[in-house]
């Protein structure tokens, strides 16, 4: 008669003899085998583990848009321009000039820099910055609240009220949209501030 035990060390059954015989060697021989799978198996778990990692970073990163991985590096390569306006001296680059734009803290209060800083991050260069100073300065040096009584002309672009109907705009006191309508009505209408400017000298209008 023989009698099952079941080992839980080397993973085999041990079969228990009425008289004197073993399994013992290949007891052993199983438990290293089983051992072996166990080592194998958690590597393999690892390896895949990692695998799915790179995956997710691989594809992270085909999605990731481009503005937001640029490094600071990049950023420092910028061109940086200053210019002295009539109240405050500006230095920037054209991401910084979009950023402070965009932030809900205004770095810059004065009209005049906020006018730069638009035209400088849509992407104008400085002749044409050059060219729209000239103009806004000679029309209401850059006061929001300016008015023509004669022509009703209002603003920093010296709208008139026909031209803030044909646009279909708002008519309003906020330095910021006022310089997007300005600029919008010269690339519209001129296609570049320079244009508009020599327009400008030979009619005292725009």
């Amino acid at each position: 008669m023989r009698l099952r035990v079941d080992s839980p060390l080397y993973g085999c059954a041990m079969v228990k003899p009425d008289r004197a015989t073993s399994n013992s060697g290949f007891c052993q021989l199983r438990g290293a085998a089983m051992l072996n799978i166990r080592i194998n198996l958690t590597i393999n778990l690892k390896k895949t583990y990692a695998l799915v990692v790179a995956g997710i970073l691989i594809v992270s990163n085909l999605f990731t848009p481009a503005y937001a991985i640029q490094t600071k590096e990049s950023v420092r390569l910028e061109k940086v321009v200053m210019v002295q306006l009539d109240h405050v001296v500006v230095k920037t680059t054209r991401t910084e000039a979009l950023e402070a734009l965009n932030s809900p803290q205004v770095k810059y209060f004065d009209a005049q820099a906020l006018a730069f800083l638009t035209t400088y991050a849509r992407g104008w260069n400085m002749q044409e910055w050059g060219c729209l100073n000239n103009i806004w300065t000679n029309e209401s040096h850059f006061n929001p609240l300016a008015k023509n009584k004669s022509s009703g002309a209002y603003g920093i672009a010296q709208f008139l009220p026909s031209t803030w109907g044909n646009y279909n705009l708002v008519k309003t006191p906020v330095a910021k949209l006022q310089i997007q309508y300005g600029i919008h009505y010269i690339e519209k209408r001129y296609g570049n501030a320079c244009t508009a400017w020599r327009f400008w000298q030979r009619h005292k209008w725009y």
